[in-house]
């Protein structure tokens, strides 16, 4: 009888010594299961963030974008109605000139000339390529100013 008490004490021994080390592993697996949880509850909040961060940014980009598109257009139509006008002549283009208006004789013989402030109107075809270099070079600082917007209120955003 001791022989056999002898045998199932070992046996709950090795039963023990192998349920000890199920369970070591069983807590091993669950340490490394709660440590990738919190990891990938870490990436979950990261990923969020770099979400809304884009919308906000798209958001930014949109609002830019209508200000911008809107002053072009208004520009626009500004210059098309100068074009308008100064094709159908309702608007003159002209330039500053100074001219000998008149050769007046004075009573001691000596002759003297009167400059008078003139202007002088520039030719219908002149006038719409003046007008064309005009607006080329306004949407050009329209267009920089977008850009520099842009840079300001969108890459320097973060820093």
């Amino acid at each position: 009888m001791n022989r056999y008490l002898l045998i199932a004490l070992a046996v709950c021994a090795v039963a023990i010594l192998f349920g000890w080390q199920y369970i070591g592993r069983q807590s091993d697996q669950l340490s490394t299961a709660e440590t990738t949880i919190g990891t990938l509850g870490d990436t979950i909040t990261t990923l969020e963030a770099a979400a809304q961060s884009r919308r906000n940014t798209q958001k930014l980009l949109a609002t830019l974008d209508t200000e911008h598109t809107k002053a072009m257009t208004d520009a626009k139509a500004v210059t098309n109605q100068l074009r308008a006008d100064v094709a159908s002549g309702a608007r003159r283009l002209s330039i500053k000139a100074t001219c000998p208006a008149a050769t007046v004789r004075t009573t001691a013989g000596a002759a003297r000339v009167v400059d008078a402030e003139a202007r002088a109107d520039i030719d219908p075809a002149t006038a719409e390529r003046v007008v064309a270099i005009t607006t080329d070079g306004d949407e050009a600082i329209r267009a920089l100013n977008g850009l520099q917007d842009y840079v300001n209120r969108v890459c320097l955003k973060g820093n």
